[in-house]
């Protein structure tokens, strides 16, 4: 009886590895992309260019964007964070028919671009958390300041959008903080988006176009 206690608790521990591992990591696997879109996208030259965003990697060390306090270990995820928010605003920007260019930093936009679009990350992280005995909560917080100049404004647009999502579970899965950074990354994005459609650069953006005000159908 020992014996196959010990075997089906050996067996628990595989299948929830992320509860019984004992590394000093909780690593995040894939991409942080932006979700299904069923409309059309923007066809002709690019109106828009965004820029890579200045990230500077915390002191811990690249790839570190939190901790899991639950456990004491760091939140790893291999990814980009100034490249894939200059992705998801991007897409964000395309989705609500502004034909958007993506460059890496320091590139020269093409000659028919109005707009270039530049950004820099203040938060973007994921922290775990034990909330009670038998819950866990996945804290995702994203800020990020975008700046915006080109032909016809008066002057630079500048504004810093935040957003948060927390996911609760009864322990700590990759998949979950992966969904929890998703969710604010590109709240965070659609949020920027909203704002540069008020701005002095609302004449890139079609008249009603997808989605109205900036936000997904």
């Amino acid at each position: 009886m020992r014996r196959d206690f010990r075997l089906l608790s050996s067996l628990f521990c595989l299948l929830l590895l992320p509860a019984c591992g004992p590394a000093n990591q909780l690593r995040i696997l894939g991409d942080i992309g932006r979700p299904p879109f069923s409309g059309p996208l923007p066809q002709g030259p690019p109106r828009m260019a965004v820029l890579d965003f200045s990230y500077a990697a915390p002191a811990e060390g690249p790839g570190v964007i939190g901790r899991d306090f639950d456990r004491v270990r760091q939140v790893v995820w291999d990814g980009d964070p100034g490249r894939t928010m200059a992705d998801l605003l991007a897409g964000a920007l395309a989705e609500q028919g502004v034909p958007t260019v993506r460059l890496k930093a320091g590139a020269p936009p093409p000659d028919n671009v109005q707009y270039l679009i530049s950004g820099t990350i203040r938060r973007f992280e994921v922290n775990v958390r034990r909330g009670d005995i038998m819950k866990v909560s996945d804290e995702a917080n994203v800020s990020v300041t975008v700046n915006v100049s080109g032909t016809g404004m008066p002057a630079s647009y500048e504004t810093t959008v935040s957003s948060a999502a927390t996911v609760q579970e009864l322990f700590a899965l990759p998949s979950q903080l992966q969904h929890a950074l998703l969710t604010a990354a590109n709240s965070a994005a659609e949020e920027a988006v909203r704002g540069i459609r008020q701005s002095a650069a609302s004449g890139a953006f079609p008249k009603g176009g997808a989605g109205g005000d900036g936000n997904r159908k």
